[in-house]
C-alpha cells in the first residue's frame, strides 16, 4: 500500500452527517453509512475515536470503540444490509484538509 496525500474522496458516498459539536479543539459527529457503503482507506492528521451505535459490518461492530492515532490507516466496509451508525470524535477538528486517501500498490 502506498500513501498518497489526496484530500478528495475517490468515490461519491451517500453518508449522512449530523454535527454534535464543532470547536477549535475537536469535532463530534454522528455518521450514518448506508448498506453496501464504504469509506476507502485513509488516515487523518488527528486522533479519531469511533463508537459504533448501531450495526455490524466487516470492519466495525456495534458497541465497540475504535481509536485511530494520527497516521493510522483505516477504512469502513459496510457489507451488511443495514445502515451503520457511528459517533466520531476528532481531535483536532475533522476537515477534508486533514484527511488523506491512500491506494494499494496494485491500483
Amino acid at each position: 500500500m502506498k500513501r498518497e496525500k489526496k484530500n478528495t474522496q475517490p468515490t461519491a458516498l451517500k453518508w449522512k452527517r449530523q454535527e454534535i459539536s464543532d470547536t477549535d479543539i475537536g469535532t463530534c459527529t454522528i455518521w450514518t453509512c448506508p448498506p453496501s457503503g464504504r469509506e476507502p482507506k485513509h488516515y487523518h492528521n488527528a486522533i479519531e475515536i469511533t463508537y459504533v451505535l448501531k450495526g455490524n459490518c466487516k470492519t466495525h461492530k456495534q458497541g465497540k470503540v475504535y481509536v485511530y492515532n494520527p497516521g493510522d490507516v483505516h477504512e469502513v466496509i459496510n457489507d451488511s444490509e443495514e445502515e451503520i451508525v457511528f459517533v466520531i470524535t476528532s481531535i483536532p477538528p475533522y476537515s477534508e484538509k486533514n484527511t488523506f486517501y491512500v491506494s494499494n500498490d496494485k491500483d
